[in-house]
């Protein structure tokens, strides 16, 4: 890495490991409730890859906020947007393979990046907690090439087994027909994740500074592959830094969005 930084807090951690995801040239969507995926991707944009085309859950193409939106529904991205379209036509570019990224989520992720948003419980019929349910999560996840999720409370209650009801099917055989993608990488507030495309099972990438394997492991209710060396996530660079202080996100809304999903 080029420069970087020695001191930084965790938000600025966060948001670079999120951008860093997201490559150059390609078409990245985010959906609802996702505002640090949404400054994840206009850092992106403002720094390693100036060609990504970003869609939001609003429709509109590339805006260029002149507030920085506290909401993936604020109405400021709406400015000076090179394009908008409708949600259905969102869905009509993925099935036809010309959607690269979505960030997608779930309260709860299982070792074959199975999403639940539906019930928490074994029960189906009488479930202890009722969620809002996929929406569109159970296309996305398999009609965009790649699927990052960021989950901000890594524990065994969200990172599990099994999920007790499959919202979004990830890397199993029982989601069949045909498939662009699925899920690709996972961040966590402890760690980085990425799925084995010829195992379709888990691998740890990379561990947050301050963070120790022994941790993730306690915390973590599935078995995962470790590299024989393990490296420790980068840290964000100085210009990612002065990018997100002085153009993406001025007035620091990061560290309340942080704080509120943690």
């Amino acid at each position: 890495m080029i420069n970087p930084a020695k001191d930084y807090s965790f938000d600025e951690l966060i948001i670079s490991t999120l951008a860093r995801q997201l490559e150059d040239e390609t078409r990245v969507f985010t959906g609802v409730a996702s505002p640090v995926q949404m400054l994840a991707t206009l850092l992106a944009q403002a720094t390693h890859a100036p060609n990504l085309l970003y869609f939001t859950i609003l429709g509109t193409i590339n805006p260029k906020p002149h507030v920085t939106p506290f909401s993936t529904g604020d109405p400021h991205l709406f400015d000076n947007c090179e394009n908008a379209i409708t949600f259905p036509e969102i869905f009509d570019l993925a099935n036809n393979g010309r959607m690269d990224v979505a960030f997608l989520g779930g309260v709860q992720i299982d070792q074959f990046g199975n999403l639940n948003m539906s019930i928490i419980g074994d029960d189906p019929e009488h479930p202890k907690v009722r969620l809002p349910g996929g929406a569109g999560g159970p296309l996305m996840i398999r009609s965009f090439r790649r699927i990052i999720s960021w989950r901000p409370n890594h524990s065994q209650r969200s990172l599990v087994k099994q999920v007790p009801f499959i919202t979004s099917p990830g890397w199993i055989p029982a989601a069949k027909g045909p498939r662009h993608g699925g899920p690709d990488v996972i961040v966590t507030d402890l760690c980085v994740f990425q799925f084995n495309r010829s195992t379709n099972r888990i691998n740890l990438k990379s561990i947050h500074p301050g963070t120790e394997l022994r941790q993730i492991k306690e915390q973590t209710g599935f078995p995962f592959a470790i590299p024989a060396k393990v490296v420790t996530t980068e840290p964000p660079s100085k210009k990612e830094i002065e990018v997100l202080a002085t153009k993406v996100d001025p007035y620091d809304k990061r560290k309340s969005l942080l704080k509120a999903t943690s």
